[in-house]
C-alpha cells in the first residue's frame, strides 16, 4: 500500500500525524489508505532525520557546491549543453561595435590633439611677440629708426623763424660745395 505514496506524501503525513492523539492515527491511516503502523514508521524516519534536513541547510547556506555530486542534465539547447560541460557561460563579444568605438574614440583623440597643437604654437608665438616688443631692444631699434628718417627726409622745424631740415647728404653735399 505505501508503494504508492512518494516521499513528500508520506512526510506531509508523518506531519500531521505528530500533532494528533493515538486514536485519530486510525482516522488518519483510513483517509490515506494506509496501516497505522506505516505511519508509525515515517513518523520515527522524520524524527530521526529531521536534524539531517537542517544540517543539509546549514552547509547549502555555506557551500553552494556539494563534492562528488553527479548531476545529470538533459537539453536541446547546445550553448547550455557545453557551458555545463565547460563549466563557464562564454562571452559573446560583439566584435564589430568594440573595433567601431575603439576606432572612433583614437580618432577623436587624435583630432583634439592635432587642433590643440596649433592652438598652442600660435599662443606661444603670440607671448613672444609681446614679450619682444615690449623689450628694450627694440625700443633702441625702433628709435635708430625714426633718427634714420629724420637725418634722410626733408621737413619743417620752425616755420616762424624759417628753419627746415634737409637730408644729410644734401646739407654735406651744400657745405662741401660752398
Amino acid at each position: 500500500m505505501s508503494s504508492k505514496h512518494s516521499a513528500k506524501s508520506k512526510a506531509n503525513i508523518a506531519l500531521e500525524a505528530l500533532s494528533l492523539s493515538e486514536n485519530e492515527l486510525d482516522t488518519l491511516a483510513e483517509k490515506h489508505g494506509v496501516t497505522k503502523s506505516e505511519i508509525k514508521t515515517w513518523i520515527k524516519d522524520l524524527k530521526k532525520n529531521a536534524a539531517a534536513v537542517f544540517s543539509e541547510q546549514e552547509t547549502e547556506s555555506h557551500h553552494h557546491h556539494v563534492a562528488g555530486e553527479d548531476v545529470t542534465i538533459e537539453t536541446e539547447d547546445e550553448d547550455l549543453y557545453r557551458y555545463v560541460q565547460h563549466g563557464v557561460h562564454e562571452d559573446k563579444l560583439n566584435y564589430k561595435r568594440l573595433t567601431f568605438w575603439s576606432v572612433l574614440g583614437t580618432a577623436l583623440v587624435i583630432i583634439i590633439i592635432a587642433l590643440l597643437i596649433p592652438f598652442s604654437q600660435m599662443t606661444l608665438f603670440s607671448a613672444q611677440m609681446d614679450a619682444s616688443a615690449n623689450s628694450t631692444p627694440v625700443e633702441i631699434r625702433e628709435l635708430r629708426a625714426q633718427d634714420q628718417e629724420t637725418l634722410n627726409s626733408f621737413g619743417v622745424v620752425d616755420l616762424e623763424n624759417g628753419i627746415y631740415r634737409i637730408p644729410i647728404d644734401s646739407a654735406i653735399s651744400k657745405i662741401a660745395t660752398e
